[in-house]
């Protein structure tokens, strides 16, 4: 299986890695969605796409899509956009 590590601001309180099956980042979100609920499916994925402040990286390579096709030993990382300052 996949692992997802979800980062505490879109988790449930703290970073968590969770295993996850698929074979392509949309089947590693549907799935973690139909196991632990749509919080983090909705947070990255709108109208069939990647959210424009949001990052996924599979193996340390950005994504394009969420076709990308993924491994069972893969890992991936979301990593929404920073902002601030002045």
């Amino acid at each position: 299986m996949a692992e997802i590590k979800v980062p505490a601001v879109l988790g449930e309180g703290g970073t968590e890695t969770v295993d996850v099956e698929g074979e392509t980042v949309a089947d590693l979100f549907e799935n973690h969605a139909d196991e632990h609920g749509p919080a983090l499916r909705d947070s990255v994925i709108e109208d069939g796409a990647i959210k424009e402040f949001i990052n996924v990286y599979v193996d340390g390579s950005e994504v394009d899509g969420l076709d990308t096709a993924v491994d069972d030993d893969s890992r991936v990382r979301v990593i929404p956009a920073a902002s601030g300052g002045r």
